[in-house]
C-alpha cells in the first residue's frame, strides 16, 4: 500500500535542524508558522543579500539577535572557523533560552556558512530548533553524516514531487525531472545548470518522456535527413555528452531498445500528472478531488515550453488536453459539492485552454446564471459563438442555444 503524506503548517519539532523542502512553493507559510511558536523565542535571519563569507553571516545573525532578543553576538574574530564561530555563537544563544532560529534564503550562502549553521545545530540547547528555507538544497548540510540523525526535510510527498533527498540510498541516483513548464532536472536535489547546447538537452528529455525507444525512432525524430551512418555518429556523440553532464549513463541498450537505466530512481512530473488524472476516474469523489488537485498543481506550464521540436509539440498538445480535462472534471466535482465559486474558476481556466469547448461554456454560463450574473453568462455565449465561427465555421449546438435562451429570458 502506498504511503500517504500530509502537509501541515504545524512544523515537526523532533529534530534540531529542519530544512524546508526547496521545491515547496509555500515555504513562506511554514516560515511564518515557525516564528509563531508560543513556547520558543523566535529569531529570524534572512540572507536576502548573498552571504559569501562567514563574517557576513555572523553579522546578520548578530544584528537579528540584538534587534529581536537584545543579545548580540560578540565581534567576529579573524581566526574563526565554522566550528569555532559556532561555539562562540552558542554561548550567546544558550542565554536566550528555548528558541527557534529561522534562516531564510540559505541558497544564497556558501559552504562555510552552511557548515557554521550545521555546527550550531549540533550544539543547540535542548528543545531549540533551526529552520532553514531556500530554493536549493544546502548541499554541505545534506552531505554531513554527523547531522544525519539531527536533521529532517519537510514536507516530503513523492506524489507532489517533494522527494526525500536526505534518505536516498548511496548506491542509487535520484533523478528528478520536470517537463511541465520550461524544463528542469535535478540529481540528488541539485539542479543541472548546463547542457552544452540544445541537442543534449532535447535528447535527454526525449529519453525521459519515452522511457523505451528504438534507435530507428530516435533517428527518425532527430535526424530524418541524415544517413544512418551520419545519424549514428551524431547520436553517440550526443549520448556521451549527456552521460558526461549527468555523471552516469542514463540509458542501457537491451533487446533492441534504449531503456532508462535500472540504477536510476526516476521521478517525472509528467508521469505523476497523468497517473493522478487516470486514477481519479475510478476514485470516490473525495479521493478524486485530491488526485485532480495534485495533478493541476503539478501542471506548471505547457510541456517543455522552450523546446521547439515536433515530438515535443505533439506531447505538449496531448498533455494540454489532459490538463483541460483535469480542470473540467474537478469543476464538476466542485459543483456537486456545492462550491460554485471554485467550480467557476476551474471552468474558466479550462475554457482559456480550449475556448471552443461547448460543454465548458455551458458549465460557465450555468454557474454565472446561478450566481445571478446573467449578463456575464450571455457574454460567455457570445464569445463562444464567435470562437466557433472563427475556428470551425459552425454554430453552437442545440443544448447551448437553449441554455442561452433560458438565461436571456431571465435578464
Amino acid at each position: 500500500m502506498a504511503t500517504r503524506y500530509s502537509i501541515s503548517n504545524h512544523l515537526p519539532t523532533d529534530r534540531p535542524l529542519l530544512i524546508l523542502h526547496p521545491g515547496y512553493t509555500n515555504q513562506h507559510v511554514l516560515l511564518a508558522s515557525a516564528l509563531r511558536q508560543s513556547d520558543r523565542v523566535p529569531v529570524f535571519v534572512s540572507f536576502d543579500q548573498a552571504a559569501t563569507s562567514l563574517q557576513t553571516a555572523w553579522n546578520l545573525l548578530s544584528t537579528a539577535l540584538n534587534e529581536q532578543t537584545g543579545h548580540p553576538l560578540p565581534a567576529f574574530e579573524a581566526r574563526f572557523t565554522p566550528e569555532k564561530a559556532a561555539q562562540s555563537a552558542l554561548k550567546v544563544l544558550k542565554t536566550v533560552g528555548k528558541l527557534v532560529l529561522v534562516f531564510d534564503a540559505v541558497d544564497r550562502v556558501d559552504s562555510p556558512v552552511e557548515n557554521w549553521i550545521g555546527a550550531i545545530a549540533r550544539g543547540l540547547p535542548a528543545n531549540s530548533q533551526i529552520v532553514i528555507g531556500g530554493r536549493r538544497l544546502p548541499l554541505s548540510l545534506a552531505r554531513d553524516t554527523s547531522l544525519h540523525d539531527l536533521m529532517r526535510l519537510y514536507p516530503v510527498d513523492p506524489d507532489r514531487m517533494l522527494l526525500d533527498y536526505l534518505n536516498q540510498p548511496a548506491d542509487r541516483v535520484l533523478l528528478e525531472v520536470y517537463g511541465l513548464g520550461p524544463g528542469q532536472a535535478l540529481i540528488n536535489g541539485q539542479p543541472i545548470d548546463r547542457w552544452d547546447g540544445t541537442l543534449p538537452r532535447s535528447l535527454f528529455y526525449y529519453f525521459i518522456d519515452r522511457g523505451m525507444v528504438t534507435r530507428d525512432e530516435i533517428f527518425q525524430t532527430f535526424w530524418p535527413n541524415l544517413s544512418v551512418r551520419e545519424a549514428t555518429n551524431v547520436f553517440h556523440v550526443t549520448k556521451r555528452k549527456i552521460s558526461e553532464i549527468l555523471g552516469f549513463d542514463l540509458t542501457v541498450y537491451w533487446s533492441g531498445f534504449y531503456r532508462l537505466s535500472p540504477e536510476v530512481d526516476l521521478h517525472y512530473d509528467v508521469v505523476k500528472f497523468a497517473e493522478h488524472v487516470q486514477n481519479s476516474v475510478v476514485a470516490d469523489d473525495d479521493t478524486a478531488s485530491q488526485l485532480l488537485q495534485q495533478a493541476i498543481d503539478l501542471y506548471q506550464g505547457v510541456f517543455l515550453g522552450t523546446l521547439d521540436m515536433d515530438w515535443a509539440k505533439t506531447r505538449r498538445e496531448e498533455l494540454g488536453l489532459t490538463y483541460t480535462e483535469a480542470l473540467s472534471s474537478l469543476a464538476r466535482l466542485r459543483q456537486r459539492q456545492n462550491k460554485p465559486e471554485e467550480a467557476l474558476g476551474l471552468y474558466l481556466r479550462a475554457a482559456a485552454n480550449q475556448p471552443h469547448r461547448e460543454d465548458l461554456a455551458r458549465g460557465i454560463m450555468s454557474l454565472f446564471a446561478d450566481l445571478g450574473q446573467c449578463e456575464r453568462a450571455m457574454e460567455v455565449y457570445e464569445r463562444l459563438t464567435n470562437e466557433l465561427k472563427r475556428s470551425l465555421n459552425v454554430t453552437p449546438d442545440r443544448r447551448t442555444v437553449e441554455m442561452a435562451e433560458r438565461i436571456r429570458n431571465c435578464l
